[in-house]
């Protein structure tokens, strides 16, 4: 999606840019303007990838980093060369075994890259945008923040939804409306999007069950989350904070 929203001034660092949404946002951030830092622990290996951010390469820069750590974050934000703008926390993990199964090292896993790095990336990055009296955060919640899986549509997939993953974007729903009010004094908007279910070739069973249960009857696919990124990064969503924008095809209805 490109020239839907002017983002030609905007700095845009985007937590989990290696991954199927976080590649997708960091291209259609570009194609609108955008100079984008795209931050993940894992580095940028698809080639298709590689080669669509090449026409890019004087506004896109790759940081590699560990957002779990604070000491991590710090070390590469010392090797920005700019201010950033628009923080987009996209990074996200989940683990799929049975709750009796979960392990203590799942269980911090799941936290500590979605919860614990979200709140320590919006720390680290708030610090400037309160200097500047400026700044957007945009945090990725999910429906599964919002309401409990229906076990049924996952049949024998093995994909079930997990209890820490619901909770920790639970929890990241909840820490963007309590930092949308702590930093609104400095200028600062802070709001969450919450997508649905995303295609990713899953169990044949899982999608038509799940776009059945879907108004819309289908699963999203990345591109259908950017049009809500860039509005929230936008200076169109100037006066919108504490928000969380469920983008599910109205799964959540039912």
């Amino acid at each position: 999606m490109a020239n839907s929203y002017n983002l030609k001034r905007k700095t845009v660092l985007v937590t989990g840019a290696s991954g199927q949404i976080g590649q997708t946002l960091v291209l259609s951030l570009l194609k609108n303007g955008a100079y984008v830092y795209g931050v993940d622990v894992v580095p940028v290996i698809d080639p298709k990838f590689k080669k669509l951010i090449a026409s890019y390469i004087r506004r896109f820069s790759y940081m590699p980093a560990d957002i779990t750590s604070e000491r991590k974050i710090k070390a590469m934000l010392r090797a920005l060369k700019r201010p950033v703008d628009v923080l987009i926390n996209c990074a996200g993990v989940g683990v799929y075994t049975p709750f009796e199964k979960r392990t203590e090292d799942e269980l911090d896993y799941v936290m500590n890259t979605n919860l614990k790095g979200t709140i320590l990336m919006s720390k680290a990055l708030s610090r400037e945008m309160v200097k500047r009296k400026k700044g957007t955060i945009i945090n990725f919640g999910s429906v599964y923040g919002v309401t409990t899986p229906d076990f049924r549509i996952y049949g024998d997939s093995k994909r079930n939804s997990s209890e820490i993953y619901g909770a920790t974007k639970a929890g990241i729903i909840h820490f963007t409306k309590y930092l949308a009010v702590y930093l609104a004094k400095h200028g600062i908007t802070v709001n969450a999007v919450s997508p649905g279910g995303v295609f990713r070739s899953q169990a044949e069973s899982f999608v038509k069950n799940y776009e059945y249960k879907t108004p819309l009857g289908r699963m999203a696919t990345p591109e259908d989350l950017v049009g809500a990124i860039l509005f929230l990064a936008s200076d169109d969503a100037r006066y919108i904070t504490g928000q969380n924008l469920v983008v599910d095809g109205g799964f959540t209805l039912w």
